[in-house]
């Protein structure tokens, strides 16, 4: 059965979401939804968790934290620095350099260039989403398309009003049970009536020590690029995690995992 987590911040989601997966079975479960009513939103006490969080998770990933998950999302620095549409090759021309052989990159690089499976060019899928929504200004207001999978970037990106952005390609990934991406589908949706766009992300797994909390503010700054570029307001973000499982290891283990979580504050909303 699903669980429900629900906030008008990020921090106080995922508190709810971690201390639930504390309790549950081998620190796991099935189909946690995060629904967040102003992503953006971040006060005093949420930063000071987010902090106290990204310090633990640099002590034993390599000095990965919160905010590096967070870029692999989206590059909030160098779009406030560069702006749209400078930032995508920039971002990319760096990436790419730096990237792994054998590695697939990151999600933000999977957004922003993907080959069109028909048309055999590049395309960029971000790009192409915030250009649909802009269209809606002076077109038709439609909400949503019909869900298609994920079985062609084609199917979604070729459809004029749709709203979708595939992340899983199966041609290179479906042969893979491990390295591959963990965020499977981005579904942005106009809400005409509060003149914003919702966002809903779904995880086929979803480690909620090292990476949620940074996933979850990734995807609320992106959220943020696709409303604002698109001239609206960011609405509702929606996180399903179809398995949800906290990796104690992130905090060094189950002792540290639960004195952290005896050290932050209550979820409040």
């Amino acid at each position: 059965m699903a669980k429900l987590f629900c906030s008008d911040r990020i921090v106080p989601a995922w508190l709810s979401a971690v201390r639930s997966l504390a309790t549950a079975p081998e620190r796991t479960d099935r189909n946690f939804v995060l629904e967040v009513s102003s992503p953006t939103r971040l006060n005093a006490e949420d930063v000071a968790v987010v902090n106290a969080v990204d310090a633990e998770l640099r002590k034993t990933n390599g000095g990965i934290g919160v905010y590096t998950v967070a870029a692999t999302i989206f590059p909030q620095r160098m779009y406030m620095r560069y702006g749209r549409p400078a930032f995508y090759s920039r971002f990319l021309t760096i990436m790419k350099k730096g990237q792994k052989p054998h590695t697939w990159g990151t999600y933000a690089m999977r957004m922003m260039e993907r080959t069109h499976p028909r048309a055999r060019k590049e395309i960029n899928p971000l790009e192409i989403i915030v250009a649909k929504l802009q269209k809606t200004k002076t077109d038709r207001k439609i909400r949503s398309a019909y869900e298609l999978g994920l079985h062609e970037v084609a199917d979604v990106l070729d459809n004029e009003i749709g709203g979708e952005m595939p992340i899983y390609a199966p041609a290179t990934d479906g042969g893979h049970a491990t390295n591959i991406p963990c965020l499977s589908h981005l579904s942005f949706k106009l809400d005409p009536e509060h003149n914003a766009i919702d966002l809903t992300a779904i995880y086929r797994s979803h480690h909620y020590g090292r990476r949620a909390l940074g996933n979850l503010i990734g995807l609320s700054q992106l959220q943020a690029f696709v409303a604002t570029e698109s001239g609206y307001t960011p609405g509702v973000l929606t996180c399903v995690s179809t398995l949800a499982h906290l990796d104690v290891g992130a905090f060094g283990g189950v002792a540290a995992t639960n004195a952290l979580l005896r050290r932050l504050p209550p979820a409040t909303a």
